[in-house]
Formats: C-alpha cells, structure tokens, sequence
C-alpha cells in the first residue's frame, strides 16, 4: 500500500512537471505574438503619419514673349509731331504709324514711317522706314530700311541699312552700306564700306578696303580679306625657260579671291627695273580627289623703267608729279592654273602653267616673257574672229 502511494505520488510529480512546462511555451507564445502584433502596428501607423505629413506641389509657369515688339508697353497714336523729345504733340512715349520731327523724336515701335532733321530712336520695331539727317537707333527689329548721316543702330534688319559712317546690327538679312565701316554679327546678302566690313558670319558679298569675317559663304573683294574659312596666300614662283620669277598675294575666299602680283627676270634683280611687271588676277580654288587647284584670270603690264627712274628723281628733290605721270605700259592678258597636293593650309609646294596672250602683232607681251614651253613662237588660236598669240609656260613654286 505503501508503495502504491509513493508511485502514485511520483506519478503525479511527473505529469505536474510536464504540464507546467508545457503551459510555460504557451504563455512564452502568447506573448510574442502579441508583441509582433504591436510593433506591425506600430510600423503602419508610423508609415500612415508620415504619408499623411508629406505634400507634393507642382507650380507651372507659363511665360508669352513677342519676339518682335514690346507687346503694348506704350499706347498707340496715329501720327507724332513737333521739335524735339518733350516737345512733341502728343506728349509722352508712343506707338504709332508717323512720326515727324524738326530735330529729333523718341518713340516706341513705328509701323509706317519715322523721320527727324537730326535724329530718332524707336524704343520697339521699325516696319517701314527711318530716317535721319544724324542717326537713327531702333531698340527692336527693322522690316524695311534705315538711313542717315553719320551712322544706323538696330537689332535685326531685314531691308536695308544706309548710313554716311557706319552701320551696326546684329543679323542682317540684305544691304549693309556705309561710308566707313559695317558692323554684323550674322550678315545674309551685301555688306559694302568705303574701309572695313566686319561680320561673324556671312552668306553673300562682302566689298570693302578690308574684311573681315570668321566664316564667309560667298565672295570677299577687297584688298585684304581676313576670313576665318577663307584663303591668304603668299606665293613665289619661277620659270625656268623664261627665267622670271613672281611673287603673288592672294585674299578672298575659294569661290572666288583676288591676287596681286609682280615680277622680273631674275638677272635684273636689285640691278635695274628692266623687265619689271605687274598685275592683278580673279581666281577660283577647287579640290579634286588629293589634289587642289587654283586658276586665275587677270591683267598684267609692264612698268616703264622711264617712269621708275622719273619717280625716284621726283622723290630725291622732294617734287609732287602731275597727273600726266602713268608708269604702266600696255597691258596684256595672263591665265595661270597651278596644282598643289593636300588642302593647300601653310607652307607647300605647287607646279603650274602660266599663259600670257595678246591680241595677234600688238606686241604688248615683253620679250623676256615670249617662251611658249621653250620656244619664242607663240601658238595662234581664234576667238570671236580674232587671232591670239599665247605663250605658255611651265613654273614651280611654294606657298607660305
């Protein structure tokens, strides 16, 4: 019996244990459940905060501009009149159609006509004309022309501009001309002036003394032309049969370019001005595979060794020649086509054949330039039912 009860008791002790244990996971459960379960909740809620703290906004600027005008900036009136700025009928800054004044006249933009004995400035667009005895400026862009005096101002003109010094614009889309210098910084047509022409780039004529131009598409005729794309050759050059030698200035671009040249034999070199020429030529670059090629047509005479030793006398003693003084012999015609390798930039050498032609007995040709390859008989050939004696002539040379 005793025994009985003692296994009873360990029995029980046992299954005690075992449920106290197990009852211990559960509650260990329980509680980490609950804790998953709040810090998920916790997390959410923090999410749900901060998304409901954090706001977008997009603002969108829209801006119109009229690339031509000031917009309505100043009132409009038919027409202005009187003397000077402050003295003008209406009074104030306006639009308007015509402006006349006896000295001078500030308005806004001008669609019609504007006219001053001294000067005018549009603060706006011209379209029509303006026109001063002194200047004329325009704050904003110019359809149709500008002239006066002393000089012209604008942003952009489309017509043209005429001034008696100088003229200044940004784009120029047709005629620059002014007495002294022109002033473009994108010129699209003719810019003419009696000194310099300057544009950044060009697409047309330029005709002055100088030009100037970073990029030219067209022709430069002066007597120096600076052009960023363009051609400035110094060139020496001789042949061999006739024994004369040349030295050639080239400036201009390669559609078309202009060379002044002179030449001797060289046994008279620094001895006398016997055989002296000199001359001027048109020429045309083009490039054919590896190959460049410059052809020049132009005018050539001799110069009179008289006139030389006439002008050096008048130089010593200090006396002015008159104008019967002309140091220049009859000219005659000269054609040049010389062959260089590569694009002809900087120092090369070149070959070429050079062909002086005058009209058949006129004698104009010197005798030490009468070698036709050699020999002093020129070849014969017709043209317009005239006879042409031409002397060609092989030459070697180099470019600086």
């Amino acid at each position: 019996m005793k025994r009985f009860l003692v296994a009873l008791a360990a029995l029980g002790a046992v299954c005690g244990s075992a449920w106290a244990q197990d009852s211990n996971s559960s509650d260990d459960y329980v509680l980490q459940k609950a804790r998953d379960e709040y810090a998920a909740s916790s997390t959410t809620k923090a999410a749900g905060d901060e998304a409901a703290e954090t706001t977008t906004v997009t603002v969108e600027i829209v801006r119109t501009t009229d690339g031509d005008s000031n917009g309505d900036e100043y009132p409009y009136t038919p027409f202005i009149i009187g003397f000077v700025p402050g003295m003008l009928y209406p009074f104030g800054i306006y639009d308007t159609s015509l402006s006349a004044a006896a000295i001078g006249a500030v308005t806004g933009s001008v669609d019609g006509a504007q006219g001053a004995g001294v000067f005018n400035i549009a603060d706006g667009f011209i379209h029509g004309i303006q026109a001063a005895g002194v200047f004329n400026i325009a704050a904003g862009d110019v359809r149709g022309a500008q002239g006066a005096g002393v000089f012209n101002i604008a942003e952009n003109v489309r017509g043209a501009q005429g001034a008696g010094v100088f003229n200044i614009a940004q784009d120029v889309d047709g005629i620059q001309s002014a007495g002294v210098f022109n002033i473009a910084e994108r010129m699209s047509g003719v810019q003419a002036a009696g000194i310099i022409n300057i544009a950044d780039k060009a697409d047309g004529v330029m005709i002055g003394l100088v030009n100037v131009a970073d990029e030219l598409d067209g022709v430069a005729i002066g007597l120096v032309n600076i052009i960023g794309n363009g051609i400035h050759d110094v060139s020496i050059d001789y042949q061999p049969r006739s024994g004369v030698a040349y030295a050639t200035y080239r400036s201009g671009t390669p559609y078309l370019y202009a060379s002044f040249f002179a030449g001797q034999p060289t046994s008279e070199f620094t001895k006398s001005p016997e055989g002296l020429t000199a001359g001027a030529a048109l020429g045309h670059r083009f490039k054919f595979l590896f190959i460049t090629a410059d052809v020049e047509l132009g005018i050539e005479a001799p110069i009179d060794p008289a006139a030389i030793h006439e002008l050096e006398s008048a130089i010593d003693s200090d006396v002015c020649l008159g104008p019967d003084f002309d140091p220049w012999m009859e000219p005659f015609g000269t054609l040049r086509a010389s062959f260089g390798f590569g694009k002809r930039k900087g120092f090369g050498p070149y070959i070429g054949i050079k062909a002086d032609f005058e009209p058949k007995g006129a004698g104009a040709v010197p005798a030490s330039m009468r070698s036709a390859f050699g020999s002093a008989e020129p070849y014969t050939v017709s043209l317009f039912d005239t006879d042409i004696d031409i002397w060609p002539k092989w030459f070697l040379g180099v470019k600086f």
